[in-house]
């Protein structure tokens, strides 16, 4: 069905070609007779501007409109008789001879490029006689069959989502900078679940709700699940490698077929004695120096890593690759955010090809320096197993198999960089968000000591005081579950998420999506409605207790979108879980953690408040933690020996 922008052109081009048929019957003068029927034409049919042909272009157009058709030949742009080609809707019909004035030879504002308006009656009548009057009249029935039997894309008439207006000059700080996730959830409050905001001609969509996400990113998984090409951190800092930003594909695809193959719900359980002898050492390290609680989290959640992955075991206090790892996911975290930089926003894709030393370029240096670090943390655990393998020293591990089976395959390069690839994304992945939940697990017990207190009742009614809890005892410490959930929810270490990519246009809820639309899933603000978690700023694990009631009511879910969300949820997620729930079940079994004293004897308040980053952790902050009893400090020590 033909929209009504077109059908104003299309009777007119009708009623032109009605009007020629008539001419040429009756031996009357065609260009007099398209002249009438262009100017009669009601005003509904055809536009004021196809009347009167050209824009103003001053005494000649007047001339032309008096029908003064004599002109002198000093204000005519060639000698007369001068060839001419008159075009209708593109299309020459017929070399003239005469060459009137150029205002008077086209109609470029109107649909039928060629229409006179008013020529001299000494125009040469076959220009449009019998011969070539066919073909006009072939050429506009077409193009108003065309424009009235021709479907437009309803889609692109619809309306945006609402957001915030931006201009160009003002595009960059439409963005906030300073948790932005906290700013997307209060504009819920008034653009509604999906806000659209245009940053330098980039359309970008902020998912605000569970229901939303659902229904755009995994029942339409199919177009939502490609990631934004990010210029400062996938080009300039070197994290191509990362398969959680390649987009999506066969490469992708290549990537999370061999990761899905060593970490899933079935191999989960292949890994528990290496977490519970992780675990075991963080407990000895808490009881020598517990001061020291920040560098303990992030060495026991990098050694886990590190012996599933390479085969290597990181010594008690520390080594090369954990500080390595530590920094580079430090520059990934500070650049990582949507929003960050220019680069990433600007067409002109020259932009970063700027040299790094003129003025405004410093985010070339910065790359310059933090792509050394992720090469390194990509390359050097990847070139040590080679090594031992060489040697036959070589721990069986991920790497150790994919390596072996490089080498019996034919040591194919491509093969070769997928392996490595997928072993780092696993190294930085898998560390950072263990690392920032059992961070916010020790705040939330210094903050909310009932919660803590209920966690050792559990324990102690469950496993008792003669041994740690294992893996065996799950089923028997649902609290600890609830904790575990409601860590990852209370501060999502990705509280943006990774940021999805639309690769087709599609229509939400009325609402135009336009394809190439990068999406930000708003985690926090997700993971914090006050309708489907109640007080969601409190840490409250018993939310979780009546699963049927959260079922029925929708509210109080485990907190999934802290993993992501459709096909490009997080695959190392169930390994993840199990290193978290094993901390925070053996920390609660041995150990006290309260409010650390001042010199005066007062409870030191620590802040709640994370960083604004795209890895998000809480601040250093202060804590007591004490053995139990003379028994729980015995206790680590027989299994840390």
């Amino acid at each position: 069905m033909m929209s009504r922008r077109g059908e104003g052109p299309a009777r007119g081009f009708v009623a032109v070609a009605e009007r020629l048929i008539v001419a040429e019957r009756s031996g009357a003068n065609a260009l007099e007779a398209t002249e009438r029927a262009w100017r009669e034409m009601p005003a509904g049919v055809v536009p004021g501007h196809m009347k009167t042909g050209l824009p103003n272009r001053g005494r000649a157009r007047k001339r032309i409109r008096d029908g003064d058709a004599t002109t002198r030949a000093s204000q005519w742009p060639c000698p007369l008789p001068r060839p001419v080609r008159r075009y209708v809707a593109g299309v020459a019909l017929e070399p003239g001879r005469a060459c009137p004035p150029r205002n008077s030879h086209l109609l470029p504002s109107s649909p039928i490029y060629g229409l006179p308006t008013r020529l001299s009656s000494e125009q040469p009548r076959d220009m449009l006689d019998a011969p070539f009057l066919a073909p006009l009249l072939v050429l506009l029935l077409c193009a108003a069959f065309y424009a009235l039997a021709v479907p437009r894309d309803p889609r692109r008439r619809l309306p945006l989502p609402p957001g915030p207006k931006t201009s160009l000059l003002g595009a960059s700080s439409a963005l906030p900078k300073r948790y932005p996730w906290k700013v997307y959830a209060e504009w819920r409050r008034t653009y509604g679940d999906v806000i659209y905001i245009r940053v330098f001609g980039n359309p970008i969509l902020v998912i605000n709700s569970a229901k939303a996400a659902a229904d755009l990113l995994d029942k339409r998984s199919s177009i939502y699940s490609s990631r934004p090409y990010r210029t400062m951190v996938s080009n300039l800092m070197g994290w191509d490698w990362l398969f959680s930003t390649i987009p999506y594909g066969p490469r992708w695809k290549q990537h999370r077929t061999l990761f899905h193959h060593y970490f899933n719900t079935t191999t989960s359980p292949a890994h528990h004695p290496i977490q519970t002898k992780e675990t075991s050492v963080m407990l000895q390290n808490l009881l020598t120096t517990p001061g020291n609680l920040p560098h303990h989290i992030r060495r026991t959640a990098a050694a886990i890593i590190m012996q599933i992955i390479y085969g290597h075991q990181v010594a008690p206090e520390g080594d090369v690759f954990v500080t390595l790892a530590d920094r580079a996911l430090e520059t990934l975290g500070h650049a990582g955010l949507f929003g960050t930089y220019l680069v990433d926003y600007i067409p002109l894709r020259t932009l970063r090809h700027l040299p790094a030393w003129i003025p405004g370029a410093a985010f070339k240096r910065k790359a310059r320096e933090w792509r050394k670090l992720n090469r390194a943390m990509l390359n050097e655990p990847y070139e040590m197993v080679k090594e031992r393998t060489a040697r036959g020293t070589a721990v069986p591990c991920f790497a150790t198999a994919e390596v072996e089976k490089w080498a019996q395959s034919g040591q194919d390069p491509a093969y070769e960089k997928l392996i490595k690839g997928v072993a780092a994304t696993a190294y930085a992945a898998g560390a950072d968000t263990t690392v920032s939940a059992i961070q916010s697990f020790f705040l939330a017990a210094t903050v909310y000591p009932d919660m803590f207190k209920r966690c050792q009742a559990e324990i102690d009614r469950a496993v008792g005081p003669d041994r740690l809890p294992t893996f065996a005892d799950r089923a028997r410490l649902p609290y600890i579950d609830w904790v575990v959930w409601e860590c990852l929810r209370w501060n999502p270490v990705a509280p943006l998420g990774v940021a999805h990519s639309v690769t087709d246009d599609d229509v939400y809820e009325g609402r135009r999506i336009p394809r190439g639309t990068t999406v930000l899933p708003n985690v926090w603000g997700i993971l914090h409605d006050e309708q489907a978690y109640p007080d969601p700023l409190r840490f409250a694990p018993e939310r979780y207790a009546d699963a049927e009631v959260n079922a029925d009511t929708n509210a109080n879910a485990p907190p999934l979108a802290a993993f992501g969300f459709g096909r490009r949820m997080c695959p190392g997620r169930w390994l993840a879980v199990d290193s978290i729930w094993l901390a925070i079940a053996a920390v609660a079994a041995v150990f006290d953690v309260a409010k650390k004293l001042d010199e005066h004897g007062c409870p030191i308040e620590p802040s709640v408040e994370y960083s604004s980053t795209m890895l998000s952790r809480p601040p250093p902050f202060p804590c007591a933690i004490t053995p139990r009893s003379e028994a729980a400090r015995k206790l680590v020590e027989v299994y840390a020996g």
